[in-house]
């Protein structure tokens, strides 16, 4: 059996879009994957389409 773990967050910057600075709507998007959808990168495309992450 195959073991896979992924987590994707995605984060905004409330200090820029609150204050009404130039980068208004800025975000970050940070991932972690371990096992399968570390080592295979099939997995690892099927992951991140699931998971609505731009490629």
């Amino acid at each position: 059996m195959n073991h896979a773990l992924g987590v994707v967050l995605e984060a905004e910057h409330s200090c820029m879009t609150l204050r009404g600075a130039l980068a208004h709507g800025s975000k970050t998007v940070t991932s972690a994957l371990l096992g399968t959808l570390r080592s295979d990168p099939r997995s690892r495309a099927d992951f991140f389409a699931l998971a609505g992450v731009p490629s």
